[in-house]
């Protein structure tokens, strides 16, 4: 809101009582309030203290003059928005420069002629009402901008919580889907594929129980032929075999597909995350030497005490962790196959708190990962042990159970025939 601009308070500082008197009378007759002073000592302290709308300032006064007082007046933060018009006698352009050079925003010269004064007095103080409102608008305007600044970063915080939430929703969705494909193939594959691996044993078993009787039977015949014969039986028994070690393979790979797209119904929930990735050690160690006779590894672990609980899915995360040990325990026995007793595997296992997550290090003096073959290994299908010895789906799965589920990170870091280390970020919300 605008204030009247006959309302504020003049104050006029001249050392002339005359002045004084004809100027305050023209003011007050006009509807303003007057404060006079006479001198520019004065007039800085009244100033300070009652701070008026505008200043009428004679520039030739004893002590300080008007050019000073109004320097003095514009050099506090506190008086010098105030708009000063000089009142002077002076004809020289270049006494009106300087005034308007220091501050001040116009000039009356004596004598006095009242519709003058008024319409100048008039004008500066409506510039000033104006000036203030301006500010004000500008304050609000500027509360106004933050505000929305603040409303647009947290609509796009919002924004990026729902588009995560949708591609886990997504995600979910297609575990699921995927989840109930595989196990209607695997239930039609099931069936054949345990009568192919059943009927296999009993043809490597009917083999074995054919060859003495053939022997028995087939005395009369020559040596040649009845060689010929064994060697017939023994090919059976060996294509009998490798049908059920091929389709042994194809079980392991059913199962392991059934858990790669098995949907979890378990939900989150706080856990002590080194006492799972501890449980998980143990599990995968056990599980590992309990197929490879005369397997020592030795293990080394750092856990981070501050870490604390995670909010996580704990069935998920271990099978994760299991997946990666059992890794690193299989290279480090193939290097020690291949170096004998000169080698001693070794497992490291470390937690960290970064405070905006928890970094977990899993790592083997193994075989390593060729260079080339670094980038391919979380892809569904692919693995680096010999036929029959892997599926290519546990690394698959760790990936999916902390990148899709955990939101987290994984990373390999390996040379070849030094070592490799998986590095997981999980983060804490």
């Amino acid at each position: 809101m605008i204030q009247n601009p006959e309302t504020g308070l003049i104050l006029v500082v001249d050392d002339t009582p005359t002045n004084l008197l004809v100027l305050s009378e023209a003011l007050k007759g006009a509807g303003f309030t007057v404060a006079i002073e006479t001198d520019g000592e004065s007039a800085i302290e009244q100033v300070k203290y009652n701070p008026p709308d505008l200043i009428l300032l004679d520039v030739v006064m004893p002590g300080l003059d008007g050019f000073e007082t109004c320097q003095r007046m514009k050099a506090s933060a506190s008086t010098q928005d105030i708009p000063v018009i000089f009142m002077t006698a002076l004809s020289d352009p270049m006494d009106k420069v300087k005034g308007l050079s220091i501050g001040a925003v116009d000039y009356i010269t004596k004598p006095f002629q009242h519709e003058e004064v008024l319409a100048r007095v008039r004008t500066h103080l409506q510039l000033r009402n104006l000036t203030k409102t301006l500010e004000k608008q500008n304050i609000i305007l500027k509360k106004e901008v933050e505000q929305r600044v603040e409303a647009e970063t947290e609509l796009k915080k919002t924004l990026n919580q729902l588009k995560t939430a949708q591609k886990q929703i997504v995600a979910q969705e297609k575990l699921a889907s995927l989840g109930s494909l595989t196990a209607g193939i695997a239930h039609e594959l099931k069936n054949p594929l345990n009568l192919i691996n059943n009927f296999a044993v009993i043809a490597a078993d009917l083999c074995q129980e054919l060859l003495p009787e053939v022997k028995q039977k087939l005395k009369a015949l020559p040596e040649s032929e009845l060689g010929t014969i064994r060697e017939l039986l023994s090919d059976i028994e060996e294509s009998v075999n490798s049908i059920n070690q091929q389709g042994q393979r194809a079980d392991n790979i059913i199962t392991s597909m059934l858990m790669h797209a098995r949907q979890e119904g378990s939900k989150r929930q706080l856990t002590e995350l080194n006492v799972l990735l501890a449980e998980s050690l143990e599990l995968a160690v056990k599980g590992f030497r309990a197929t490879v006779n005369k397997f020592n590894i030795q293990i080394a672990t750092d856990y981070d005490n501050s870490v604390e609980q995670l909010e996580i899915i704990p069935q998920s995360l271990s099978r994760g962790f299991i997946n990666l040990i059992n890794n690193a325990c299989y290279a480090a026995n193939s290097k020690q196959k291949e170096r004998s007793r000169e080698f001693q595997p070794k497992l490291t296992i470390k937690t960290q708190n970064l405070d905006q997550a928890v970094e977990i290090r899993i790592r083997d003096n193994g075989i390593g990962i060729p260079p080339e073959l670094k980038d391919k290994i979380f892809e569904p299908f692919f693995t680096t042990k010999p036929t029959g010895e892997g599926t290519g789906l546990g690394l698959s799965m760790t990936h999916d159970i902390i990148v899709g589920q955990h939101e987290g990170k994984i990373k390999v870091e390996s040379e070849l025939g030094l070592y490799t280390e998986f590095i997981i970020l999980l983060p804490r919300k």
